[in-house]
């Protein structure tokens, strides 16, 4: 893999942009790029916002851009307590939130947690957090599956799952798969999937993410959703404005799939302008 482009422009990104902060017995690793307004961005399952180095150093030509890595923590108190000690070591007060497919759910709990703090919120395909109890019980029935298979068999049946959503530049498709796989089966642990699961059945048992305080919050929703993207649903829309009190605001990704940051960062990241102002 030491050949391999993508895992050598993550490698640089990495060096370059990566710090290092502990937080009581976790130890983080988060990216700080850019000057200007703060955009504080959850990344998705792959759980590595060094994936997104495309999008991101186009995003830190115009913002100060904080992306965490997710240590293999299992409650939502200690997830939220990283983010943060990780934005009070950078001196961020005031920030726009946003969150790509499981950074999604994190970044509507976030919010739901430091409303003062979220100037606006960018949800990009991802789903609204309108989760009753029996979804931590799908949760924690995920997490018995996982203890109980082969620890390489689960990080492969991960990898094979992102698979079918992730979309990546034409032409390079294998590097991009390659990459991953190597992230997922050789960088994370059992304990990292296990906290995929765990951390949502913890913020959805919380039931931190409430509707009278996201409809009280004065920010803008902003959805960006593609046409092709299997996860995304109808549904969504009307379920958004449910759980906040009014419509958010839609930017189509066309045909450029569940992962259009990786696709195509220049022109995901003129959406993204478009809804950070």
């Amino acid at each position: 893999m030491t050949d391999n482009p993508v895992l050598h422009a993550m490698e640089a990104f990495s060096e370059k942009h990566s710090r290092d902060l502990a937080v009581g017995p976790a130890r983080w690793r988060y990216y700080a790029l850019g000057q200007g307004p703060a955009v504080f961005w959850l990344t998705g399952g792959l759980r590595r916002a060094a994936f997104g180095y495309g999008f991101l150093e186009c995003l830190a030509r115009t913002h100060r851009v904080i992306a965490p890595d997710y240590p293999p923590l299992m409650t939502w108190p200690e997830m939220s307590d990283g983010f943060d000690a990780i934005l009070a070591a950078e001196g961020v007060n005031r920030f726009a939130l946003g969150g790509q497919s499981y950074g999604g759910l994190l970044a509507q709990g976030y919010l739901a947690r430091r409303p003062e703090a979220v100037e606006r919120l960018v949800l990009s395909s991802t789903g609204p957090a309108a989760y009753g109890p029996l979804w931590a019980l799908v949760d924690d029935l995920a997490i018995a599956l996982v203890r109980l298979l082969p620890e390489q068999r689960v990080k492969r049946l991960l990898a094979a799952g992102l698979g079918k959503v992730i979309t990546t530049p034409e032409g390079g498709e294998e590097a991009w798969r390659q990459a991953m796989e190597h992230v997922l089966v050789n960088e994370l642990s059992r304990a990292d999937v296990v906290s995929h699961f765990a951390v949502a059945a913890s913020l959805i048992r919380s039931r931190r993410i409430d509707r009278r305080v996201l409809a009280a919050w004065p920010g803008t929703v902003f959805v960006l959703t593609a046409e092709n993207d299997p996860t995304q649903s109808p549904k969504d829309i009307p379920a958004y404005a449910a759980l906040f009190g009014r419509q958010p605001l839609v930017l189509s990704l066309g045909t450029m799939g569940h992962t259009a940051a990786l696709q195509d960062p220049e022109a995901y990241v003129e959406l993204l302008e478009r809804a950070l102002g």
